[in-house]
């Protein structure tokens, strides 16, 4: 079932459409002011071309019979200037139609590019808890969706309206000439399409916006029958069918509520077109008994009729183009959505606190996950100054990743606080905050970028020394992981490319450790299960290197070997410390940390056998 009821998706009102309008026309005249203004004016130029067309043709045929009644050199030159000039005016017609047509599709690329950019940064901007959000999530999917086709589709059609309306005045003024009544029929022709393509317009928006986690669900079962990291546990379990199976019958679902919509849609279509071609009829029947009645003349009925046919074609299409413009505001207000979404919880502007050296104190504090049953974190109590060895251990689901997010600032507590140097985290800035610590998260990324990148991603690939990277990969113990990739630093880690190399987890994780170890400004150094594909060699150099300084430290690790040397442990259990202490204290207390050690001093010793 879709997680998002079609009904309940909200439509924008007209002020907000006629608003959303305003905004993309104005983002696509900062993006490309000559551009649009080349537009505009060859617009006008086909948007009048049509009537003057019309009327050299009445004067064509007028002139060809009054040189058969009354042969004259006069006369016959008289109908070939109009002949030249008519295709003179045709021909400047396509040429600019042609035109017109290079210059929409340059003012596509840009005016997308223009959007994608302004969805990126809004993205950017989100903290992490925002970013994290579910719904959030949902909203920059509806936003992505057409992304760079429906603002330039909506630009296109604006234009494209003001070309049929200034054409549909041009053909009245020449249709008034015979009688008004023609105008009321023009307009009787085209109106009733014109409605059903409106609701129709919406019809299909309910139904696309409120299926979006179905849509997700099928890209995501796409990924998993393409990817090569799915394939291993894809190939041997054999979950090909089954998987293929489900994303088929969520398709063959998806692929029938599409087409029973459009089959309705296509039957009332057909009804409502043959319904205008009446009317036209009607209008055809009485401007022809008007010539036969020689109320009018041959020429005069010739334009009379084309222009009706043309006047009644321009009414659909200027219909049609309001509601494809209709259709176009209705994505684009999800782009409007997204962009009005607040980043986050509001920061400070702090670069130090009041109490240097004073390092983080943790008061009360307890962290809820959105829809989460019960807290990740509760009622963290704990002082961590600096230069001091935290250990943190506990179970998966004990809280312990959350912690770390709390102490980089990334999430912001449900109650209580956080202080660093004696100011809450809230009043600092997240530049100087993040600057403080270098963190390795758990899990850790595995950029599809060079190996120099990989490491260079701990400054935000802003520093491009190679010997610093190098540095930061001896510390790292990621030597050995570029001394056997054919360009070192320069290797590109992903089969996605034909040079490209792929790494094991063991090594994917060293060049994680090289990260965190480029950061050496930093105050703290935050560890979230650093070796946990390390063999015990390195996870013993690997530990030995991260305490050699004098900077804080705080390990988060299953293997409580590696805590030993830790100034004060904290065993985390369903998000509360129920120990803390130094190893040997907590080993004497015979508790909950006692029995995790022993039972791995057990497991190393063979016991697992």
């Amino acid at each position: 079932m879709s997680e998002v009821d079609p009904d309940t998706v909200l439509q924008p009102s007209l002020t907000e459409a006629i608003g959303y309008a305003g905004r993309v026309l104005k983002l696509a005249w900062s993006t490309a002011p000559g551009l649009m203004l080349t537009l505009v004016g060859m617009t006008l130029f086909a948007a009048l071309a049509p009537a003057l067309a019309a009327y050299l043709g009445m004067l064509i045929v007028d002139g060809v019979l009054a040189a058969i009644a009354e042969p004259s050199p006069e006369a016959r030159n008289a109908v070939i200037l109009w002949v030249i000039l008519e295709a003179g005016l045709l021909g400047l017609l396509l040429a600019d139609r042609r035109l017109m047509a290079f210059q929409k599709r340059v003012l596509q690329a840009r005016l997308g590019q223009a959007v994608s950019r302004t969805i990126f940064t809004k993205t950017l901007s989100f903290d992490l808890q925002t970013i994290e959000d579910a719904s959030v999530q949902q909203q920059i999917l509806l936003a992505r969706q057409h992304a760079t086709s429906r603002p330039y589709g909506l630009v296109v059609r604006l234009i494209e309206f003001g070309q049929h309306a200034i054409t549909l005045i041009s053909f009245a003024v020449v249709l008034v000439t015979f009688s008004p009544w023609l105008i009321g029929l023009v307009v009787l022709g085209g109106l009733p399409l014109f409605l059903s393509e409106t609701r129709f317009s919406g019809t299909v928006f309910r139904l696309l916006t409120g299926r979006t986690p179905e849509m997700r669900q099928r890209n995501y079962l796409e990924g998993l029958m393409l990817s090569d990291s799915s394939a291993p546990e894809r190939i041997h379990s054999q979950a090909n069918d089954s998987i293929f199976k489900r994303y088929q019958s969520l398709f063959d679902r998806l692929f029938s509520e599409d087409m029973a919509t459009h089959r309705r849609q296509a039957w009332l279509g057909a009804a409502l077109i043959g319904a205008s071609s009446a009317v036209f009829i009607a209008g055809k029947v009485w401007i022809v008994l008007a010539a036969i009645a020689t109320m009018i003349t041959v020429g005069t009925m010739t334009m009379h009729v084309a222009v009706l046919k043309q006047a009644q074609n321009t009414v659909t299409a200027l219909l049609t183009t309001l509601n494809g413009s209709y259709a176009d505001l209705l994505y684009v207000s999800n782009l409007y959505a997204l962009l009005a979404l607040p980043d986050g919880s509001p920061r400070g502007m702090a670069s130090e606190g009041q109490s240097p050296g004073d390092g983080y104190r943790l008061e009360a504090v307890s962290f809820t996950y959105p829809n989460g049953t019960r807290p990740a974190v509760s009622d963290l109590s704990v002082h961590i100054p600096d230069g001091m060895a935290l250990g943190v251990a506990g179970a998966n689901g004990s809280g312990k990743t959350t912690l770390v997010k709390l102490l980089t600032g990334l999430y912001t507590p449900s109650s209580g606080r956080i202080l660093l140097d004696g100011l809450p985290l809230s009043h600092w800035s997240p530049a100087a905050l993040y600057a403080r610590t270098a963190v390795l998260f758990q899990p850790f990324q595995r950029y599809r970028m060079t190996a120099g990148d990989n490491i260079a991603m701990g400054q935000g690939l802003r520093e491009t020394d190679p010997e610093r990277l190098r540095e930061a990969a001896i510390k790292g113990l990621a030597q050995p992981v570029l001394d056997d990739l054919p360009h070192g630093l320069d290797t590109r880690l992903s089969r996605q490319f034909l040079d490209g190399r792929e790494l094991s987890g063991g090594q994917w994780q060293r060049l994680a450790l090289a990260r965190a170890m480029l950061r050496t400004e930093a105050q703290t150094l935050i560890l979230d299960e650093p070796t946990s594909a390390l063999d015990p060699t390195a996870e013993g150099e690997f530990i030995a290197a991260a305490s050699a300084d004098d900077r804080t430290t705080i390990l988060i690790s299953h293997r409580l070997a590696n805590l030993k040397g830790a100034d004060l442990i904290l065993v985390l259990e369903k998000g509360e410390i129920v120990e803390r202490g130094t190893h040997d204290a907590l080993i004497s207390q015979g508790g909950r940390y006692t029995a995790m050690f022993e039972g791995q001093a057990e497991f190393y010793r063979g016991g697992q056998g």
